[in-house]
């Protein structure tokens, strides 16, 4: 039950003689306590600060003050109230409480815990209703008397001193339909007439001692439920003889009503409610079992049935429900609201905002604004702007997305042809008060991307690049990519080192060189602006004095270049005297005894200390050299494996960025058996001289050929594989270290490389690029910062516009809007098939929940078209439907709900959302939501309802509550009659 922070429903349960106290905690399930009061209770009020109920009981005469801040709700107390109420209302002055007494023809005042307060006070006779003004310290008491069909007011502003203005008002055919403005001037009492027909609408001054405004307003016959709306600025009349509500704005400085329109709703309405916001009226019919549903502005209305006999109806005080009683079975039925914009966030003075996207925790969104160089950032909790994200004078975005892990967002820009890529500055994760890095990646020139999607796996933003006929994919940590042996130009590539730019690369080619024998070149090769690779020339075996080199290791300022060579078991040291110059020979690094088959190398930081692979002996060692000296100075060395009797051909070395531990791969090639071989060791340096194991085939170690360091907890791992027999794919291990342990795995991911290649050595620059040279194949395969493009169609007949990747990561769906076509990029191997959809498609989005489907919305051909699965070729997406309607004109841009029941569509210059049922694709809603919408965004918890649009033209982020109005399955039994309900909000 309610603990108080949350909001309640009251009503008298008159079969059960008890106040039916409503929890509306869980509103689509709310929970009832049942305090006992008097004998057949009438009607219930609640003080101002929502901590007492009054109830008075007709049979008793009395009035039972409950405490509604207790736990229990327990009966504080009851006291006589005259004979026969039937009335009460509470929030005048000073917590006053005012009781019709019928039988009496009186009124009785109390306080706040029940005390009277002075002698009762005659009224007219019958008073059966009272009305005042919400909101707490009403001065007048508006008093309905049925039986003399005249209107009493009462003077409550001296508190135990009540006063009644004399002579009562006399309306003929006065009903118990009244209410009191917001303010308390104006008073609202409507009445069947004089004759049997129309009824009426009366405007009283209660300043003026109930004096009239103007003539009675004419509205439908035998008018019994009034309501005004909590500004004040609309009236209600539910019209029980003609089957219709009227509807009228009302003037809140002069009370005058205006013409009403009038909306048919079910046979004999009863009741009528206003939403919270003023902005949905929900009336229920009592013969027909019917609610009508109707905006209060434009009248439109929608009519659900309910079924019995419905009596009553009232909205929780958040607006998201109503709440329907059954007079013939005492249920209580809940029902969901119609569909509303409830709010706009201002995205900036002056901008343009054209998409949105809702983090995955739906507190915090990004908006475009195409008009400047920023991305808005919106608080979705308070509603309210935070500090913008700038992204640099020449980027204007167009769209954004934000990765399900939250490590990134990304948003594109047309007119500069980049991805900005915004990571979190400090942590793991983007938050929407948070400190970004941004980082802009150039696409290919003149792409101008415009849609962006992220894949579910957080890894890969994917864009629409409408002038290249291309996808790309960027990895924000790399993306993939290779370069042709023809410009690696190498017969045998064995090692590779970056620059701390990673533009430029050098690979050793070992070229078949003999043992012993002087051979192979150092291939040096650039990078241009726009991310092709070109060789620059060659180092060859005379001026490098080399001998079958393998890895190399680039000095910190780029002026030595060590290489390991594996055929006389020693190091060339190149040298240069700025970074333009050309390489020449330097020295050698060499020790006594000789080194053997010297295969991995690893510098210091500092560039003062060289690590070299031995397996001289076959014993697996690190030889360490101080390489300030020339020549260089042994130093020591370090035991790799502690095995002295196999023959260990190549040992590839890693030093953490930190300098403080030291990595070595062993692929174990002489082991037997079917099993992946190869182990990863490491040592803490300065702790002895025997390395220990750090991961074996259980971290995907698989004849490794070499590692990396990406960070001082990341080895990234090259594995060999196997051809055969027994084949295994190669693949790179990426090794997460323990934060505590560097010698010991948290965790492992792999990605696979080309199966029928051989990857020898790796290297990786200070922005991330990794580099493998690749021995079969003669190439070099870079995950990298650069994008990886795809092909989708032809420049010039094709213009790529928006993306979507399908919730199991499988396709990337691309719209083009030249060719009149869906492109479907299977990621996995990057296929393209084309699917042929409406004209000039536009915006397109998938479903959530896994598999193929997804919507694309056709702007030439006023229609929308559903992909779904081929049943003739599982795994393959097709058209399945194509949906048109009068109201689908013009789509631009679409979106799902998260529970994937409702399509929300925006179209060309609109400022309504349209909301299509998914299972059909009928329209069921049309929410004017800003002056001109161009994108949406769901909130990611479908239990939330709500959807975010870009209102370009407003300058805002619309916020739109999708309930939509529908009775829900679950009804509570109670006796309780809403119309004499009271909804109490929470007290703290």
């Amino acid at each position: 039950m309610s603990d108080r922070n949350e909001p309640l429903l009251v009503a008298p349960d008159w079969g059960a003689d008890a106040l039916a106290v409503v929890d509306l905690a869980a509103p689509e399930h709310p929970e009832v306590r049942l305090p006992p009061v008097g004998s057949n209770p009438r009607a219930v009020a609640v003080s101002t600060d929502g901590t007492r109920a009054y109830v008075v009981n007709h049979d008793d005469g009395t009035l039972s003050v409950v405490d509604l801040a207790a736990p229990e709700h327990p009966v504080l107390r009851t006291v006589p109230a005259g004979n026969g109420p039937c009335a009460v209302v509470a929030g005048l002055v000073d917590d006053q409480v005012c009781v019709a007494a019928w039988a009496d023809g009186e009124v009785v005042v109390f306080d706040k815990e029940g005390v009277r307060g002075g002698p009762p006070r005659r009224v007219g006779s019958g008073p059966c209703a009272l009305a005042a003004a919400p909101g707490g310290g009403a001065r007048r008491v508006c008093v309905i008397d049925e039986t003399d069909a005249t209107v009493s007011v009462v003077d409550v502003s001296q508190a135990g001193a009540p006063s009644v203005t004399v002579p009562p008002v006399f309306v003929p055919g006065v009903t118990r339909a009244a209410a009191v403005a917001p303010g308390g001037r104006f008073a609202y009492v409507a009445s069947r007439g004089e004759d049997a027909g129309d009824g009426q609408v009366t405007v009283l001054d209660l300043n003026a001692g109930g004096a009239a405004v103007g003539d009675p307003v004419p509205v439908g016959a035998e008018p019994r439920a009034l309501a005004l709306s909590p500004a004040g600025d609309r009236l209600c009349v539910a019209n029980y003889g003609s089957a219709s509500v009227s509807v009228a704005t009302v003037d809140v400085e002069s009370g005058r009503v205006g013409t009403p329109g009038t909306v048919p709703a079910g046979a004999h309405p009863v009741a009528v409610a206003f939403a919270p916001d003023g902005g949905v009226i929900h009336v229920v019919g009592q013969t027909s079992g019917i609610l009508t549903a109707i905006r209060a502005d434009t009248l439109d209305h929608t009519a659900v049935p309910l079924g019995g006999v419905p009596a009553g109806v009232v909205f929780g005080p958040d607006g998201h429900h109503s709440y329907v009683t059954d007079q013939a079975t005492g249920r209580l039925t809940v029902v969901r609201a119609a569909p509303r914009k409830t709010a706009g966030i201002p995205a900036g003075e002056g901008s343009k905002p054209v998409n949105v996207a809702v983090s995955p925790d739906g507190t915090w969104a990004y908006a475009a604004d195409s008009a400047s160089d920023k991305v808005a950032v919106l608080d979705l909790g308070g509603l309210a702007p935070l500090a913008p994200v700038p992204l640099g004078p020449a980027h204007k975005p167009w769209d954004v997305a934000i990765a399900p892990d939250r490590g990134f967002a990304c948003a594109t820009s047309p007119e500069s042809s980049h991805l900005l890529v915004l990571t979190p500055a400090q942590g793991n994760e983007l938050t929407g008060n948070g400190d970004v890095t941004v980082t802009p990646v150039p696409l290919a020139p003149g792409a101008r991307p415009y849609g962006v999607a992220v894949t579910p796996d957080s890894r890969y933003a994917v864009t629409a690049d409408s002038a290249t006929a291309m996808v790309s994919l960027v990895d924000p940590e790399g993306g993939t990519y290779t370069i042709d042996d023809d410009v690696v130009g190498c017969q045998q590539p064995t090692g590779v080192a970056l620059s701390g730019d990673g533009r430029t690369l050098y690979v050793s080619d070992f070229a078949a060189t003999p043992d012993g024998g002087q051979g192979g070149q150092i291939a040096l090769l650039q990078r241009a602006e726009q991310g092709e690779w070109q060789q620059q020339g060659v180092i060859n075996a005379t001026t490098g004095l080399l001998s079958g080199p393998h890895e190399l290791a680039l000095s910190p300022d780029e002026l030595r270049l060590y290489v390991a060579n594996y055929q006389n078991g020693t190091v060339s040291v190149l040298k240069r005297d700025t970074v333009s110059a050309p390489w020449s020979d330097a020295t050698t690094v060499t020790k006594s005894p000789a080194m053997a088959r010297v295969y991995g190398l690893a510098l210091s930081a500092d560039g003062k200390t060289l690590y070299v692979s031995n397996a001289a002996g076959n014993e697996g060692t690190v030889e360490v050299f101080d390489v300030s000296t020339n020549p260089a100075t042994h130093q020591g060395k370090i035991r790799v494996t502690g095995d002295t009797g196999s023959i260990h051909l190549g040992l590839g070395l890693a030093l953490s960025p930190n300098g403080r531990y030291l990595y070595a791969v062993d692929a174990e090639d002489w082991k037997s058996g079917s099993g992946a071989p190869g182990t990863v060791y490491g040592i803490q340096l300065g702790g002895g001289d025997q390395m220990q194991t750090v991961a074996t085939a259980q971290a995907y170690i698989d004849r490794p050929s070499a590692l990396v360091c990406r960070d001082d907890r990341t080895l990234c791992v090259v594995n060999k594989g196997k051809t055969s027999p027994d084949p295994r794919e190669a693949c790179l291990a990426m090794i997460t270290l323990k934060d505590d342990s560097r010698l010991e795995v948290e965790r492992t991911e792999t990605r696979p490389l080309d199966k029928d290649d051989l990857p020898y050595s790796a290297a990786i620059s200070d922005d991330g690029t990794l580099c493998v040279a690749n021995f079969t194949s003669q190439t070099v395969t870079v995950f990298g910062s650069k994008v990886t493009p795809v092909p989708v169609g032809q420049p010039g007949a094709s213009q790529p516009w928006d993306v979507a990747v399908t919730a199991d990561g499988a396709y990337v769906y691309v719209t083009d809007r030249t060719a009149g076509s869906l492109r479907c990029v299977r990621l996995s191997d990057h296929h393209v098939t084309s699917l042929d959809v409406g004209r000039d498609p536009m915006g397109v989005t998938s479903a959530p929940g896994g598999g193929l489907r997804a919507y694309v919305a056709d702007h030439g051909s006023d229609s929308i078209s559903v992909i779904g699965p081929d049943d003739t070729s599982p795994g393959t997406p097709k058209v399945v439907a194509t949906w048109q309607h009068p109201r689908i004109t013009k789509p631009e841009s679409v979106s799902v709900s998260a529970d994937g029941a409702w399509l929300f569509v925006t179209t060309e210059n609109s400022r309504e959302l349209l909301m299509l049922d998914t299972r059909t694709g009928t329209p069921r809603f049309t929410v004017p939501a800003g002056e001109r919408l161009t994108g949406s965004a769901p909130h990611p918890q479908s239990a939330k309802h709500l959807v975010y649009l870009a209102d370009e033209a407003g300058a805002t982020v619309s916020v739109v509550d999708t309930t939509t109005l529908a009775p829900l399955d679950t009804t509570t039994p109670l006796g309780l009659d809403v119309r004499q309900s009271v909804g109490v909000p929470t007290t703290n």
